[in-house]
């Protein structure tokens, strides 16, 4: 056991502090956002414990990318010197909630190529460093048209047995109103009982 000086320890104290402020935790399993070409995708990432309302530096980069800066802001504004060319006019920040400590970039116009895992590095002006790490999916066009159309389907078997059960419900209304049963009353009668299992059996399908 070893007894330090009071100054030695004040030293340690201070060299601990000023590596607290370079050293910062960094997400290690990106999260993942999906999107298609041609649309847009936002990639979170937001500013935890603020100092100021100010932001000096946010450097959106790609890995494996040449050139490989996104989107640079620095001191209120877009930098474009560095911002690779593939991006432009494409990358932005919601410049109005920067201040709020949201930093999500916006990718418009998507492409195929876009995709991978993106960094974020958030660098305040006491020096200390924030990196989120987003890994960004995109699908072909065609898999979204292919995904709609599905979902037209679905929504097709599910709605028409109910729309002729209507009809049928309102055609057997009437004839008993009328006080007589005709042979099409009573064909639907028997399909409106017969529709819920229609419809439980094409959901198994599915």
């Amino acid at each position: 056991f070893k007894i330090f000086p009071t100054a030695a320890v004040f030293d340690l104290k201070l060299a601990v502090v000023f590596e607290e402020k370079e050293v910062v935790a960094v997400t290690c399993d990106p999260e993942k956002i999906e999107a298609f070409a041609g649309g847009h995708a936002i990639l979170p990432c937001s500013l935890k414990n603020p100092a100021s309302d100010h932001v000096p530096t946010v450097e959106w980069s790609k890995e494996g990318l040449n050139d490989s800066i996104v989107f640079l802001y620095r001191d209120g504004c877009e930098t474009f010197g560095m911002k690779n060319v593939d991006f432009e006019f494409r990358a932005s920040l919601f410049m109005k909630e920067v201040k709020n400590g949201n930093v999500s970039l916006r990718i418009s116009n998507l492409r195929l190529s876009d995709a991978g895992t993106y960094q974020c590095l958030i660098i305040q002006r006491d020096k200390t460093r924030q990196t989120t790490r987003v890994e960004l999916v995109v699908a072909s066009s065609s898999a979204s048209v292919s995904f709609t159309a599905s979902r037209l389907v679905c929504h097709l078997i599910v709605g028409i047995p109910y729309l002729l059960s209507t009809i049928l419900l309102g055609l057997i209304y009437r004839d008993r109103k009328r006080g007589k049963a005709t042979l099409l009353s009573v064909c639907a009668g028997h399909l409106v009982f017969l529709f819920p299992l229609f419809q439980l059996r094409n959901f198994d399908t599915f």
